[in-house]
Parts: C-alpha cells; sequence; structure tokens
C-alpha cells in the first residue's frame, strides 16, 4: 500500500506527457505572440446593418477619423446601391478633399458572365473605375443550392470567377502593398464545404492559382464551430500558402466569434476584416477591438507598435455612441465599466499570464462591493479609492461588520446598492455603532489567505 508520499508520485511516462503538454501550450502562445495582425478595417461598413440609427455622412467621416487615428491603415468602404447613399457621399468627400485612396477597398459582386466578355458594370464597379480606387473585393458565392437557383454550374462559376480576376488584374495598377489588390471574399464558405466539399476545395485551388492578394471568409449566421473555421482555414491555406492572406469575420450566433479569431490565428490566418466594435450585421461580430487584445494578452509586441493601444478604450466608447447612441454596455469585456472594477481579490488583472494590464488600453483598475459576497479586502480597498484613510480601509474588525450588515439587509428583503459612495458612507457608520453596542469582532481571514478558508 502506498503511503501518503508516495501517492501521485510522477514515473518517465508522466514526466514526457507533462513535457508534451507545456510544448504544445508555448507552440500557440508563440504563435499569438510572434503573428503581425493583418486588418482590414470595416468599421464605417459593419454597423450600417444594425445600426438603428442609421449612418449619415458625418457618422462615416467621424469613423473613419477614429479607426485612422488609432493606427489602421486599410479600409473596407461600404456597399454602393443602384440609388445615390451615404456611401456614394463618402466617396465624394474623399475625392473633395485628396484623401489618399490607396487605402481603401471597395467590394464588387461576382455576377454572371460570359466568355471574352467584361464583367457587367455594377454600381460598385462603376464608381471604384470613375474615382480611381485602386483596391478591390470581389464578393463569390460558391454554395451550389444558390448557384441552382439563378441557373449556374459550379464550372460557370469557376469561370465568372477566374474572369473577375483577370479582368480587374488586367484594369488595377500593378500590384504592390498598397494598390493593386485584389481580395476574394467567400460568403457561404460553411454553406458551401457542407453540401459539396470538393467543389469548395477547387474553389480554394483556383484562388490559390489565380493572381490575387488574399482571402476574406465569414461566418454569415454566427453558428459554426472553432474547428469548423479552422479546418476550412487549413485547407484554405493548403492551396494559398503565405504571404498570401486569410482574413477572418465570424459572426456571432453561438458566443464563439472571439475565440474564433483567435482559433482562427493559431490555424494559419492572418488576421480579421471587421469592424473596431462588435457590433455588425445581425448584432455583433469578432471585433478587431477584441482580437487585439486577445494578442495583448499573448504579450504580442507588435500590437503596441503598430496601434495606439492606450487609446483603445475611447475609440471604443466614441464608436458605441455612434453605433448604437449609447455609451459601451458596463458588462461588455475587456472595455466594459466593470471589466476591471473587481469583486474579489482572486478576479484581479497583474502581469500573470494571460492578464491584460488596464492602463494599457486606457481604463483604469477599481473595485466595486457587491452586497451579497464583497470580502474585505474589496470592501477596504473601495473606500480607500472614496478617500477614506487607513484607519477606515484596513479595520479588518470594521469592514467584517459592513459585510455582515450588508448580509443582514439581504435576509431583511432590501435592495441597497451598497457600491454607491453614499450608501458607503452610511454603512460605514452603522458597522461602527455595530461594533461599540456588541463589542464581538467579525474580522474574517486574511485577504491574502486561501480562497477555501474564505468559503468557510
Amino acid at each position: 500500500m502506498s503511503t501518503p508520499n508516495d501517492a501521485g508520485r510522477l514515473n518517465d511516462d508522466d514526466r514526457e506527457v507533462l513535457a508534451a503538454a507545456q510544448a504544445r501550450i508555448e507552440a500557440q502562445r508563440t504563435r499569438l505572440r510572434e503573428v503581425v495582425p493583418c486588418i482590414l478595417d470595416m468599421s464605417a461598413r459593419e454597423a450600417t446593418l444594425s445600426a438603428n440609427y442609421g449612418h449619415t455622412l458625418d457618422d462615416k467621416k467621424e469613423l473613419f477619423r477614429l479607426a485612422k487615428d488609432f493606427g489602421f491603415t486599410d479600409f473596407g468602404l461600404s456597399n454602393f446601391l443602384d440609388f445615390p447613399s451615404v456611401t456614394d457621399q463618402f466617396l465624394d468627400h474623399l475625392l473633395e478633399d485628396g484623401i489618399d485612396l490607396d487605402q481603401f477597398l471597395v467590394t464588387i459582386a461576382v455576377e454572371p458572365t460570359q466568355a471574352d466578355t467584361p464583367p457587367p458594370q455594377s454600381p460598385a464597379a462603376r464608381r471604384a473605375a470613375e474615382a480611381g480606387l485602386t483596391n478591390v473585393i470581389l464578393l463569390i458565392e460558391i454554395r451550389p443550392a444558390t448557384l441552382a437557383k439563378i441557373g449556374r454550374s459550379p464550372d460557370d462559376v469557376l469561370g465568372d470567377i477566374a474572369r473577375y480576376i483577370a479582368h480587374h488584374r488586367a484594369h488595377l495598377p500593378a500590384e504592390t502593398d498598397r494598390r493593386g489588390r485584389i481580395y476574394i471574399r467567400i460568403a457561404d464558405a460553411f454553406d458551401a464545404f457542407d453540401e459539396d466539399p470538393e467543389f469548395t476545395t477547387r474553389v480554394f485551388k483556383l484562388l490559390g492559382e489565380s493572381p490575387i492578394t488574399g482571402i476574406l471568409f465569414e461566418d454569415v449566421r454566427g453558428s459554426r464551430f472553432l474547428f469548423e473555421t479552422c479546418e476550412l482555414i487549413r485547407l484554405m491555406r493548403r492551396y494559398n500558402p503565405a504571404p498570401r492572406k486569410i482574413l477572418v469575420h465570424p459572426h456571432s450566433g453561438n458566443g464563439m466569434e472571439d475565440a474564433a479569431t483567435v482559433e482562427a490565428i493559431l490555424a494559419g490566418a492572418d488576421g480579421v476584416w471587421s469592424g473596431f466594435t462588435p457590433q455588425a450585421a445581425q448584432g455583433a461580430h469578432g471585433s478587431t477591438m477584441m482580437f487585439l487584445t486577445n494578442l495583448l494578452r499573448a504579450r504580442n509586441p507588435h500590437v503596441e507598435r503598430m496601434f495606439r493601444v492606450e487609446t483603445l478604450t475611447e475609440t471604443a466608447e466614441r464608436m458605441w455612441q455612434i453605433q448604437d447612441r449609447h455609451g459601451i454596455p458596463p458588462n461588455q469585456p475587456v472595455v466594459g465599466e466593470r471589466a476591471y472594477r473587481y469583486v474579489d481579490e482572486y478576479f484581479e488583472q497583474t502581469d500573470q499570464p494571460c492578464d491584460l494590464d488596464p492602463g494599457l488600453i486606457g481604463r483604469k483598475p477599481g473595485y466595486q462591493v457587491m452586497p451579497a459576497w464583497a470580502p474585505t479586502y474589496v470592501i477596504g480597498k473601495r473606500l480607500a479609492e472614496l478617500g477614506y484613510g487607513p484607519e477606515t480601509a484596513e479595520d479588518r474588525g470594521l469592514l467584517g461588520a459592513m459585510r455582515m450588515l450588508m448580509n443582514r439587509s439581504q435576509m431583511e428583503g432590501k435592495h441597497i446598492r451598497f457600491d454607491e459612495p453614499d450608501e458607503l458612507a452610511k454603512l460605514v457608520e452603522r458597522a461602527r455603532e455595530h461594533l461599540r453596542a456588541s463589542n464581538v469582532s467579525v474580522a474574517e481571514p486574511d485577504a491574502a489567505s486561501a480562497l477555501t478558508l474564505r468559503y468557510r
């Protein structure tokens, strides 16, 4: 029979398993740490779909300015329609003000074509040519069920894609890192793969053989699992090796959108094409804001070099006002008011692995007293924030009495926001009165004690 000292002792096989696990974790962290993120900013486009108040020209101009000031260098234009729209106004503004057009990309839908005939001139294609836009995104649909509805076969569509690419490559400037760029946006890659994986792979292979800059694809309904995203990326990458770009755009729907952008990088993608804040399409998407902060958690040095991360929260707040006409919701991860208002010492983000220093993104950490929990450590920190001296904020007996009285009020059926300064001041006085009357200490274990002691 083994002794307590022998229980759980590791052997060589255990150490080999442990080493392999550590190596896998480090390899993933290294990828996140070293990737140079490629971002196509869609802040002036994406929230158009879900903005209750719409976007005026002033809104578009401000969104562009905010994104530009943050450090983005490539921007997607909103859609051009069959009638005049704010997108037309915005393009006119760019032309009138002499703003460099090489930083913009216009989306042109790939429509049915005929051999030896130029592609149809859609509103987007026409305006792009008139304005002299030098970069395009060609939007393709490849789901067989969709193609059947418009009477196109898979081979027809492969021909359409090839002709559009050839046409724009011939009419755009020679490709550089700023001009003559052609991205292919696949709107329905997941559905197409479900219905006909071989045809979908043919599309990836055709793109790999074509003179394009990269591939954009999205999870339109926000319903796909992370492993599906990763496998599509690996398949695309098989036929489109680096330095060709692969950018992702997962919508919300199953709550995986921000994890999907991280997993995409691990699977071989280069970045995202998305708005800075989550608002997009039906409701939200894997935003650049969340993507970049996750890279910061991995200690990626390129993010701080490329972007003004200290303005991240301020930029998000101003964009939220444009999109939704209200501030950032308090429970929004990373930039919400409560993201760094700690309700327990164990939630503090410091310099431990994967923590994000709130000061890095323009947030100031703080503490919040929540009536049903509020350890004495948090109560003391909150009091210190409000200007109370150590004779109050570090009096463990007083803090314990405050915690006890908060719970008593809950037992009496009262709802009181004790975090409010006025309520907290009244609670301090009640706790002092309680201690004077009872002369009984209700101090807890020190805040540095193990969490299990604090659950006693």
